[in-house]
């Protein structure tokens, strides 16, 4: 009689745990920075394992590591586009968390709480913010959400509403909204919430360093312009250049918010490039790639090159043949201080 009190227990036990709890779980997620703090969050809150994978590919190291842990399930942060193949290449039981964007993807995260007292908020391409929040988020043992500069989408409203939540932290960003931010996370039940001190002045400072990080980078593997994903990387190294500029002049003039908001769009458009360079050709990437092929066909290689060129020019922008050379010691070819471009997509 004991031993089937002791066994109608153990049952009860077994048929109550979270999924994760039964089976053995591992974290996958892209390095993309907001991906992987919610990530981090979520590993922290299950005392899981966190495996990364370069954003827009699963690579061999992400799956061996996959592999080695034992891991009978996989829960994916991040779609199709930022964590591909998982379901193909992993004999594993695979739960994805995948939203429309990084603001639903967080939304969809933090139900894995079930209910929460306080939530953590962030901007959802404050970069700098956003490791404030994780920090946060880790430290209190709530979810962390992404909102937009000046509104709280639908989909994170719902999750905050569901959670109940009570309190919220919010880390604000120089082109964050705050009272229209704040209105939003009221009408969905929060009562309390605190603001974190942020120099904008410095934030801004720094998304336009890392801004010209990337541009640089960019500009060091966008190879000669010969074909569609050349050009495609091209241009958005050209774009992002115009918006650093843009976003220089923003900040000389003290707008914070808007120096800000540009910055971080050159940043990305400068990632992107630098992407499409690499053989990284899906999602919008894919879509860019395309475009330029069509250009090509309907203009020719020799005038879109040219039109490039000429943009290129007026913003001290050094693209393929055109980068400055700096010979570097023992280096007979310049060009070897620069990675070498990704081969010719294979059709």
């Amino acid at each position: 009689m004991k031993g089937q009190v002791i066994s109608a227990l153990v049952l009860i036990a077994l048929l109550s745990a979270p999924a994760y709890a039964l089976e053995k779980t591992i974290i996958l997620v892209s390095d993309n920075p907001a991906d992987l703090a919610i990530a981090q969050s979520l590993g922290e809150k299950l005392n899981i394992d966190i495996v990364i994978t370069p954003w827009g590919t699963l690579s061999d190291e992400a799956i061996e590591k996959i592999q080695a842990s034992g891991a009978t399930q996989v829960y994916v942060i991040g779609g199709e586009v930022a964590v591909p193949d998982v379901e193909v290449k992993l004999n594993v039981k695979v739960k994805r968390f995948a939203g429309k964007d990084r603001h639903h993807t967080s939304a969809l995260v933090a139900q894995e709480w079930g209910t929460a007292e306080e939530v953590v908020i962030a901007e959802g391409y404050d970069e700098e913010g956003i490791k404030e929040a994780m920090a946060k988020a880790k430290a209190k043992g709530v979810p962390m959400l992404f909102v937009k500069p000046g509104e709280v989408p639908e989909e994170v409203a719902q999750a905050i509403e569901k959670l109940k939540c009570k309190a919220a932290v919010v880390v604000p960003a120089p082109n964050m909204v705050k009272e229209r931010v704040r209105a939003k996370i009221r009408e969905h039940g929060v009562e309390e919430i605190n603001e974190t001190a942020v120099n904008f002045e410095e934030r801004a400072a720094t998304a336009i360093e890392a801004a010209e990080e990337a541009i640089a980078q960019a500009e060091a593997n966008t190879g000669e312009i010969t074909d569609g994903r050349s050009v495609a990387a091209a241009r958005l190294v050209v774009n992002a250049k115009k918006h650093l500029d843009r976003a220089k002049e923003a900040f000389s003039e003290g707008s914070y918010g808007e120096a800000f908001g540009l910055a971080v769009a050159a940043k990305a458009q400068a990632e992107a490039a630098i992407k499409i360079s690499q053989g990284v050709v899906v999602g919008n990437f894919k879509h860019a790639v395309v475009n330029a092929e069509q250009e090509i066909k309907a203009k020719g290689i020799a005038k879109v090159k040219g039109e490039i060129d000429v943009e290129a020019g007026k913003h001290g922008v050094k693209i393929g043949m055109h980068r400055e050379m700096e010979v570097m010691p023992g280096m007979d070819n310049a060009t070897e201080k620069y990675p070498p471009a990704a081969p010719p997509m294979k059709r």
